[in-house]
Formats: structure tokens, sequence, C-alpha cells
């Protein structure tokens, strides 16, 4: 059975019966269309709030909940004799009292702070232990994990477009501040200012959520020069006047060494603009799917919406894959019949083209819960592969494979528009340990005396980096240690200016911008020498 819930927020008043007013008002509208009505009213001047939520339909019964909002504390009791402590926990229970499943909760900016301490808490643990979003999203904080999904989405949106613009947010919230304060209210600054400037939130809950969440950052003394602040930048800034903001020192000099100051320019603006959504079609296009075909083969959406509920998901039809990550396959050439192995193969994007192309498909890849997200997907899309949990530098197969797709561990600095904190986690020390591991792989599947590819077999060698270190270095390497070659691709709709001299394939950020551009790669397809 599907159940709705109508739920609003911020309906400021100056007693408390104004929110009591509107739930009464909007019930018998609300009950003939809704199953609940929840409202959330703010009285601010005296420090308390309201909410009521009513489930069941009609008046049929269900849970009702009844808030107070004193600052940051919420104190919340349910008919079923629930008590929570938190506007997440609240969240949580009305999720739970009935909204699960096939049901569905429609939300309208409710609880806004709960998303918002969310979000704050991403950051802090991508920022505390240098992860990137989607490791922390998958150890989600409890702020996060007791989010429904809607609220789960604008959490990590914000958190992602909060680390962005940080760049341009410091540009301003510099002319508004004498000095910087702590980084746990300087992150609660760049966040409001994101948030009212580029995701286009209405300033007044934003300032006031962001005064609350200072004092949850544990910083209580300087939510008056929050307040003051978000409210000096609130309107009328020109927020396009900040320049663009600048790679960090070392991988900008990297890049700049590599393609010039103006190709560096070129993709520091790339940055700035989110990464479409590319799909890997198994076949014709289903019917009601909307985006451009690509020259390369991916359909770039026009408007994604909620994936899972775009046209052949549950069929199996496609799977997300930017049209820069499709491209090893391709490259890769005709595998019908052949035995493929996919080194460092989750989530299973090139696994599943792979399996589609006809291949015999056997995945590896040395994490356990990374290879859990790879099953789901082909578990989806009916295609079969074999799966292993192991180390590439020491798994032997019992007969050679025909080819190799080696998807090598790397900075991922191609891939900053989806990743946008990667350039405040990663450092130049992680490269060198990263670029060891590289060479370590090509070497395993090159050497004939390690048993893993056949004579005259082929690899694909990729990384999604743009560092020449991690791309036409390493294979400039790897062809003075091995009898090899590099095999020029023979690709239909690949630009003449992404192949390099040396026959491999490089993409950028700021390649195919009328598109709306692609990931950073670097592809070489080898073959031993006869």
């Amino acid at each position: 059975m599907r159940r709705q819930v109508w739920c609003l927020s911020e309906i400021d008043g100056d007693a408390l019966f104004l929110p009591i007013a509107i739930a009464h008002w909007l019930w018998p509208f609300a009950s003939a269309q809704f199953d609940g009505v929840l409202v959330f009213g703010l009285c601010r001047a005296a420090g308390i709030g309201f909410g009521q939520c009513a489930l069941g339909g009609g008046g049929q019964g269900g849970a009702a909940l009844v808030l107070w909002d004193c600052g940051a504390v919420v104190w919340c009791r349910t008919l079923v004799g629930h008590w929570v402590f938190s506007l997440q926990q609240a969240f949580a229970l009305i999720y739970r009292a009935g909204l699960k499943g096939q049901e569905t909760l429609l939300m309208a900016d409710t609880f806004s702070l709960a998303p918002r301490a969310a979000a704050q808490d991403l950051i802090a643990a991508v920022l505390g232990g240098r992860r990137s979003l989607g490791e922390v999203i998958a150890r989600a904080p409890d702020s996060f994990a007791a989010l429904p999904p809607e609220a789960r989405a604008r959490a990590q949106r914000l958190a992602s477009e909060t680390f962005r613009h940080a760049g341009r947010a410091d540009h301003h919230l510099r002319r508004a501040l004498r000095k910087a304060p702590p980084e746990a209210a300087m992150w609660v600054l760049r966040m409001a200012v994101i948030e009212m400037h580029v995701l286009g939130a209405p300033a007044h809950g934003v300032i006031n959520d962001a005064v609350d969440l200072t004092r949850r950052a544990g910083q209580p003394r300087l939510d008056g020069l929050v307040n003051a602040v978000l409210r000096q930048l609130g309107e009328g800034l020109d927020w396009a006047a900040a320049p663009v903001p600048r790679l960090p020192g070392w991988l900008r000099g990297a890049l700049q060494n590599a393609y010039g100051a103006k190709v560096t320019a070129a993709i520091e603006a790339a940055h700035l603009l989110p990464a479409p959504l590319d799909l890997t079609l198994r076949g014709p296009r289903p019917e009601g799917l909307d985006g451009v075909a690509l020259p390369t083969g991916s359909l770039r959406l026009r408007d994604p919406g909620q994936i899972s509920a775009l046209p052949g998901y549950d069929a199996g039809q496609w799977w997300v894959q930017d049209a820069a990550a499709a491209l090893p396959v391709r490259v890769l050439g005709d595998v019908t019949g052949l035995r493929v192995l996919d080194l460092c193969a989750a989530p299973g994007g090139k696994t599943m083209q792979l399996a589609a192309q006809g291949a015999q498909v056997t995945a590896l890849d040395i994490s356990d819960a990374r290879m859990v997200r790879l099953r789901e997907n082909l578990l989806r899309t009916g295609l079969q592969a074999e799966t292993v949990i192991a180390d590439a530098l020491e798994w032997r197969p019992d007969t050679p494979f025909d080819a190799i797709l080696l998807d090598a561990p790397c900075s991922a600095t191609g891939t900053l528009r989806r990743h946008p904190e990667l350039p405040l986690i990663r450092m130049k020390e992680d490269v060198k340990a990263l670029q060891a591991l590289q060479a370590a792989l090509l070497d395993r599947v090159l050497d004939p005396a390690q048993g893993v590819l056949r004579s005259g077999g082929r690899v694909v060698y990729c990384t999604c980096s743009l560092l020449p270190s991690e791309g036409s270095d390493q294979i400039a390497a790897a062809l003075a240690r091995h009898s090899v070659q590099v095999v020029p691709p023979d690709l239909p709709g690949l630009p003449d200016a992404w192949r390099l001299p040396d026959g491999c394939v490089r993409t950028r950020p700021d390649y195919w911008a009328e598109f709306g551009g692609l990931d950073g790669f670097f592809i070489a397809l080898l073959q031993h020498r006869q």
C-alpha cells in the first residue's frame, strides 16, 4: 500500500497557536489526499516550537507526534510510547511508523536542521579521516543513516557542493570576517553561504539552522558571529564575482607541467560544475528514457531525477557509468567468448560491460564490501560473472586469461567533479605510493612467468587520473621492462584530440564541453610482441 505524508516546516509565528491552527486548517483538505500531515512551526522569539503529526488517513488512528523545540533539543512523545531526543531520531521514528518498504514519504524541506546536521557530520568525517565522501557514507554517521532517502540525498548533495565551492565561499567570507574562526565554525559558514547562493535555499532557514549547527559544533560563543556574517552575505551577494578556486599547489603544478596553464585553468573551471549522469545501455534505449546519445555510445541523461525510478532500471537494461569510464572496455575490442579478468573490478560497471558483450568474466577485487555492491549490480542486470575477493598481487588463476582489464588504483584526480572533496584529502605522498602499486600490478599481468595472461593476450591499463605519472609514464616504464607494445585502439567516435602520440588515449574534464564534459581517464591497450 502506498502511503504519503505531507510535511511542512519553518512556519514562523508570533505565538504558539499559529502552527496548531495551520494543522487544523489543513487537515480536512489534506486527509482526502494524504495519510498524514506534519507541521513544524518555530516561535524563535519565545524559544519554543510546536509540531503535530497525524498518521493513519482521515483520523483512522496511527501515531501522533508532538514536538517542543527548545534550542537544539527536541522532546518527542508518541502514542505508542517512544521518547526521542533529537530531530534525527524524530525523523527516523516518523519514517518507521508506517512509511517503509513500498510506501513513500513526501518531504518539503521538513526538519531542515536534520539533513544539514547530517551534512555537517559527513564533512567532518571526510576531513577528519581523510576518507572520500563515498567511503564515509558507506559507514554512515547516525545522523545520516537515520534520515529517509530524500533527506539523505539532500544531505549528501549539500556536503558535496560545500566541498566543490568552498574556495569561492572563502573569497566572500574573508571580506566579512576580521579573522577566520575555528575550522568547525568556518565549515558551518561555508556550508550556509553555499546553500543560499548555489543551491538556492531560503536565507531565513539556512541562517537559523547555521546558528544551531555552530552550537552543535561546540562553538556556542560564535553563534552571534555566524548569525551576523550570514545575514550580511545572505542577500545582494555577487556570487559569480569570486574567482575560480585553484587546485592545491602540488596538483596544480603537476597539471601545468603536463598540459600548460591554459588547459589547467579550463580543468579547474570544469570542476565547478556537477558531473552529468551517463548510462551504459545493454541494448536498445528503453522507451521514455530521455537523453543525448554520445558519439562513443553512452547515453547522457537530460534530467535524471531518482535513478531507481527511471525506465529500464528494474529490468537491468542499463547502469550508471561515466562516458569516459565506459571507454576502456570498448578499447579492449571484441571479447565475445573470451575469458577476461577484470582486476580491481568493484563496483562493477566494466564487469557488466564485459559480460553484456559475451565475455566469460572473472571479477576480482580486494574489498569484500565493494564486492557486495558488484554482486548487487549483477543481480539487477541479470548478468553473469565469477567474483573473487583477493589481492591481485597474490592471486593466481588456474588457467591464463585471454584478456585483462586493469583499472588500477590511482589518485582519482580525473573525477574531481564527482568527488570534489578529493583535493582536500589527497596528498603528494599518496600518489607516490599509488604509483608503486600500479607498477607492481602491471608487472603482475605482463610477466609471462606469473601465468595470468596467455601468450598473445591483450591488456587494457587505465586510471581515472590526470597525472602523467599514473598514465603515460607508467606505460613507458612497463614497455622498458616487458616485451609488450601499445596498440592504438580502433574505436569509432573517439575524437582525434583524445589520441596521444604514443598510441594511448587521454580524456579530460574540459573535453566535450558542449555535452557537459566528462571524467579524466588514461587508457592504454597493450599486447605481447610476437
